[in-house]
């Protein structure tokens, strides 16, 4: 009876496990669809005036909105620290510049850069959400 409690729980606690991450995953998907069926070109560099605001859509994307641009940056891992306080630095190549491959955002490294207009902006940071 103990063996069979175990063998139990350790199957809830695995299918569990497994659930959990599953639905960041389909969310990392349609970012990956949207990607594809925009045709969207990636860039190298985003120059930008003073400063700059984002959305976090998932640990690995966010939308970034500079004064007159948006644009969908991917990080090259998952980027834990969007959510942590105290915020890791910064690392910059050049100042008001942010470079993929090269620059960080709150510590994790840009992977690609894709310039998108205000519409496709909104419709990335509604991906998930139901009517």
């Amino acid at each position: 009876m103990r063996l069979k409690t175990i063998l139990l729980a350790t199957l809830a606690t695995a299918l569990l496990q497994a659930c959990a991450p599953h639905q960041v995953a389909e969310e990392n998907v349609a970012i990956d669809d949207f990607i594809v069926v925009s045709e969207l070109e990636p860039i190298r560099v985003i120059r930008y005036r003073r400063h700059y605001n984002y959305t976090q859509l998932t640990e690995h994307y966010i939308v970034l909105k500079t004064r007159d641009d948006h644009y969908l940056v991917e990080f090259k891992r998952r980027c834990r620290e969007l959510n942590m306080l105290p915020v890791t630095p910064d690392e910059r190549y050049e100042t008001n510049t942010l470079r993929s491959g090269v620059d960080t955002i709150r510590g994790c490294y840009i992977g690609r850069i894709f310039a998108i207009d205000k519409g496709q902006a909104e419709e990335l940071e509604n991906i998930g959400t139901g009517p």
